[in-house]
């Protein structure tokens, strides 16, 4: 196994897709596990990639909207529950602002399991960030940063180190372009960047291809996947999409994001 590594999970939006779920992100770092985003279906995706949603040591959630969030209680619920699976070591939450009382408020829907699951859940807000794990040689620093899309949001900066290796990566979750994007992006091994929509069809909040483009040559990124596709911005077809991108972001490898995308860092 690569020592650093990250999978697109998820790959689509909201809307239904047999060829994309909605938002997941996961990365390796030796011995540490690390989701970003679980929008419905993640926890089924990820076994199809073989990928153990058992491993995990945290889940980072940017936002509240259900393409981003949707398998959080689902996850919970199956640490919990699977037969033959005791979880004993904590799990952390990483996320906006709110997502402690978002859970409180599940709880008293759903039960006491939510926020007692039978194992440590530590939550962790963005003003409460970087968070910092390590496993022998492995360790992983987390830091959610502040985007443009819901009041909420955040993108999640994620450094990560084993066996000598060393990689940094930006995720944006949803955001339109703006300072935030470009802060959380500087100087990244490995840029995650939503294109939701064509840049003729550009609306709040969301990226087109060449706003991914200036984000990624304002802050000096090393490599760009592009991902959180709506139907327009596919309908603009892979070499369009690149090239509205290297309109501004020449030099550097650009990668179409889809579900099962592998890449080591």
């Amino acid at each position: 196994m690569e020592v650093l590594k990250y999978t697109l999970v998820g790959s689509g939006t909201a809307i239904p897709s047999a060829e994309r779920g909605p938002a997941a992100h996961h990365f390796t770092c030796g011995g540490l596990s690390l989701l970003c985003d679980l929008g419905s279906g993640t926890l089924r995706r990820m076994d199809g990639l073989g990928l153990s949603c058992y491993d995990l040591d945290a889940v980072a959630v940017s936002h509240r909207h259900q393409d981003h969030v949707a398998d959080l209680l689902p996850l919970l619920f199956a640490l919990r529950n699977t037969p033959g699976h005791r979880r004993v070591r904590p799990l952390t939450l990483i996320g906006y602002s709110g997502l402690e009382a978002d859970l409180a408020r599940l709880a008293g829907i759903y039960g006491d399991w939510v926020r007692e699951p039978g194992f440590p859940l530590e939550v962790r807000e963005a003003d409460a960030t970087p968070v910092e794990m390590n496993r022998g040689d492995s360790w992983l620093e987390i830091v959610a940063k502040p985007v443009v899309h819901t009041h909420e949001a955040v993108g999640f900066r994620v450094s990560m180190a084993d066996g000598g290796r060393e990689s940094v990566v930006a995720y944006t979750g949803d955001t339109e372009e703006c300072d935030g994007a470009i802060d959380l992006a500087r100087d990244a091994d490995l840029l995650v960047a939503e294109c939701s929509v064509a840049d003729e069809d550009r609306v709040a909040g969301h990226l087109t291809p060449r706003g991914v483009g200036r984000i990624a040559a304002a802050a000096a990124v090393r490599r760009v996947v592009v991902t959180h596709f709506y139907p327009s911005a596919l309908e603009l077809g892979w070499s369009e999409v690149e090239r509205r991108i290297r309109e501004s972001y020449a030099r550097e490898p650009v990668d179409l994001g889809v579900d099962g995308l592998e890449i080591e860092l």
